[in-house]
């Protein structure tokens, strides 16, 4: 609204300068070139500063009634008809003026002129016509332009809620599935995980107004994720995080980190028997935060070559739709190891 009306007054203040302008130049100009005309007789500039209010007058009415206008396509005939008008009436003016003020002298040395007059004039409403429609043809792209960034980010957003949306059931049922499992064979767990799933859902929900959160509140929630994995699994389950203490500051989207786990889980103890380390390093170089989540897996096993499950393509979209890049997520393999590694930028 600040900015509307900035621009509202910035315009009138250019309006009132530009036909102040054609005012004090055309005056004298006209007032030079009458003198050089009559030298050394007196020149009364009373009738160039007719001429110069006339031509003025019709400056500013086209600056004022057509601030918004754009001719349409074929439609240029109109601003000559439009230009040849108010030249006629400013000359109208000004001979007017002269029956009114002048002897016969004068009008007579205003009729040889007349031609001059009329080229001149027209000339100048026509640059002062196509000065306006070119103002307001780069008004109207400014104003399509910002109204095109507002429903491109409209669109964003909500393509963004709905992924976070999809997110929470997508965790909810592979959690409600184990609580069920574990009800009748270890019914202490299940209560436990019941709990502990209520508070990640609290956690979840606090946290979707916030697009951005600090590392260290993301971790946090990473934590509480897998002590409910940690019951479904139990020992199998072993985790490590590597990290230094000026990382936790830094700014992720949140819930980010939690489907590049759930992934790592899900190839890492799904196909491999035994214990399973999960292991996550965090750094920050050159405003690059880089979280890479590493998981063993079972190479005779099948596995999904692409790698880009629901979980991997969720964050692949809202990484591109908030920071516009394809390049932040990417997976690699090497001997029995899977990598997932995403980087943040850290904008000043």
């Amino acid at each position: 609204m600040a900015s509307s009306i900035f621009k509202l007054k910035s315009k009138k203040t250019l309006i009132y300068v530009s036909t102040l302008t054609i005012l004090v130049v055309y005056f004298l100009v006209s007032y030079f070139l009458l003198w050089w005309e009559v030298h050394p007789l007196k020149v009364n500039p009373i009738e160039p500063a007719i001429g110069a209010l006339s031509i003025t007058a019709c400056c500013y009415l086209i600056f004022s009634s057509m601030q918004f206008y754009t001719p349409q396509k074929n439609k240029y005939l109109k601003i000559t008809v439009i230009c040849i008008t108010l030249t006629t009436l400013s000359l109208g003016i000004s001979l007017f003026s002269l029956f009114r003020f002048f002897d016969t002298p004068s009008i007579n040395h205003f009729y040889q002129r007349l031609p001059y007059r009329f080229i001149i004039n027209f000339l100048l409403l026509m640059c002062v016509m196509i000065i306006n429609i070119f103002w307001n043809i780069q008004e109207e792209y400014t104003e399509n332009k910002k109204r095109k960034e507002e429903s491109e980010k409209l669109v964003r957003d909500a393509e963004l809620y709905n992924l976070r949306q999809q997110l929470q059931p997508h965790f909810l049922f592979n959690s409600l599935n184990s609580i069920i499992a574990l009800i009748t064979v270890k019914p202490d767990l299940a209560k436990k995980m019941t709990f502990q799933l209520s508070d990640f859902l609290r956690g979840t929900l606090r946290k979707d107004d916030k697009q951005l959160i600090q590392l260290s509140d993301e971790i946090k929630h990473l934590e509480l994720y897998l002590e409910i994995e940690k019951v479904r699994f139990g020992h199998r389950l072993n985790t490590t995080f590597n990290y230094s203490e000026e990382v936790l500051s830094a700014k992720v989207p949140s819930m980010i980190v939690q489907p590049l786990m759930e992934n790592a889980i899900k190839h890492g103890l799904y196909n491999v028997t035994g214990d399973v380390l999960i292991e996550t390093n965090i750094s920050i170089e050159l405003h690059m935060l880089t979280i890479e989540i590493t998981n063993p897996f079972d190479s005779d096993q099948f596995y999904n070559t692409n790698g880009t499950g629901f979980g991997l393509t969720s964050i692949q979209r809202r990484l591109f739709l908030i920071y516009g890049r394809t390049d932040l997520l990417s997976v690699r393999k090497k001997e029995n190891q899977f990598t997932a590694t995403i980087k943040i930028p850290q904008h000043d």
